[in-house]
């Protein structure tokens, strides 16, 4: 009995031990040292309870003043981030990255930011994924005063240690995204899904009563090679002999994540063998919401990508370039002298539900209901364009209207999944007569 613990007894392990201060203790720089060690693990704690992922910020795109296809350089804007060990990363300034890389793209599992810069014709054959990530860094500045040391001994000299943050870039090898064609348009979108962990996914639908796997997805797996748990991901960089062809920032980005209160809830279904089976965990975490907003992101930046490197296009299909689609979407459409997308050519080949009485294929939705629309689309799976199963295609009748009454508004197009409820059902209280959806009734003849 003398090992457990009684009510409203202490217990030592695991406290935080600070130095007690009072007139006329003899301190020493360790004394100070173990004071500051209180305090950073006292951050830290807080940091795990609000859990990893970036807060706010640290959106990555080119830098366009001074980018080169050899030596291409980032631009990443001022933010906040929190690793999985508590550590808080703040990046004050927007602040350019020249990315280096050494002559064999595929050499090594990681990089830092001072390698050897490539040279003109040293990069010749093969194509390079990375993931661009922020990390902690500490170094020195300043000497101290000191009274008493021996001035030639100047290791410990210092007069303040800077924690500080540095990007690195670690290679993800090609065995990692294995099946997946470079050269296909839907290169992105699958690789993309890959970070998703879309096939731990679909196998959780096929056995949803096993535990769910505490890892998945590429990301997970670059755990074990190269990826610290003091690393945040902040993009996917996709870098061939030509320069970089994207950068993909919600492949890899996630935000905020704090501990699943869910994620140890179990039940035993076979009490003989005492088999432990999770209780649905692939609806329970949250994790699976952080990745389904990181999905609707991805793909609208995907999309904007795509409208700005398209000279026309209205001959875009979703299909060429997308496997996959997020629960929820909005798509530009192509109304001159605005560009934008051909909603029956981007849609060509994938199952939509038609209008109710009519040959359209876009029904009228209230915009005042898009809230609710992404609230219940982001619990639902994405969609795989592959399956053939439908989805929702909803205009809001006030950018309709706009239109109508020849406002110079950018037409538009929100898709969901067909798994989530159709909101387009007419509502007399709410509902506009001639900006509606009506039901044909039985005809009888």
């Amino acid at each position: 009995m003398d090992d457990i613990l009684q009510l409203q007894q202490p217990l030592r392990d695991g406290g935080i031990r600070s130095v007690n201060f009072f007139n006329g203790r003899l301190l020493s720089g360790k004394d100070l040292s173990r004071e500051q060690a209180a305090r950073r693990e006292s951050d830290a704690r807080l940091g795990l309870a609000v859990g990893d992922g970036v807060a706010f910020g640290l959106e990555v795109a080119r830098d366009t003043s001074n980018d080169k296809p050899a030596a291409p350089v980032l631009k990443i804007k001022a933010g906040l981030a929190v690793n999985r060990i508590g550590q808080t990363l703040r990046l004050t300034t927007d602040t350019s990255v020249a990315l280096t890389r050494r002559f064999d793209a595929l050499s090594a599992d990681y990089m830092f930011a001072n390698c050897t810069p490539i040279t003109g014709g040293s990069y010749v054959v093969g194509a390079g994924v990375y993931l661009l990530t922020i990390a902690p860094a500490q170094l020195s500045e300043g000497r101290a005063p000191t009274n008493g040391l021996d001035p030639t001994n100047v290791a410990c000299n210092t007069d303040a240690n800077v924690e500080a943050v540095q990007f690195r870039l670690i290679n993800i090898r090609p065995e990692r995204y294995a099946g997946l064609d470079h050269a296909s348009p839907q290169f992105r979108n699958r690789l993309a899904y890959r970070c998703f962990g879309i096939e731990a996914r679909e196998q959780n639908m096929i056995d949803p009563w096993r535990v769910d796997a505490p890892r998945y997805g590429l990301i997970d797996e670059l755990r074990s090679v190269g990826l610290d748990s003091r690393d945040v991901p902040l993009a996917l960089v996709f870098w061939t002999a030509g320069g970089i062809q994207f950068i993909d920032t919600w492949a890899a980005r996630r935000q905020m994540l704090e501990p699943d209160s869910m994620s140890g809830f179990s039940f035993r279904r076979d009490p003989l063998n005492q088999n432990e089976l999770s209780s649905f965990s692939f609806i329970a975490r949250r994790r699976r919401l952080v990745e389904a907003h990181a999905m609707c992101a991805q793909f609208q930046q995907h999309l904007t990508d795509l409208l700005a490197a398209t000279a026309n296009p209205a001959t875009v299909v979703a299909t060429e370039h997308f496997r996959y689609l997020p629960p929820l979407g909005v798509v530009p459409l192509q109304k001159s002298p605005l560009r934008g997308f051909a909603e029956s050519t981007f849609f060509a080949g994938i199952v939509r539900r038609p209008a109710a009485g009519s040959n359209q294929l876009t029904e009228f939705i209230d915009a005042r209901s898009m809230g609710g629309l992404q609230e219940q689309a982001l619990a639902y799976a994405p969609t795989d364009v592959t399956q053939k199963e439908f989805i929702w295609l909803y205009r809001p009748w006030q950018n309709v209207k706009a239109i109508d009454d020849g406002q110079s508004v950018q037409p538009m197009v929100a898709f969901a999944s067909g798994l989530a409820p159709d909101l387009a059902t007419a509502r007399f209280d709410m509902a506009r007569f001639d900006y509606s959806n009506y039901a044909n009734c039985c005809v009888v003849s």
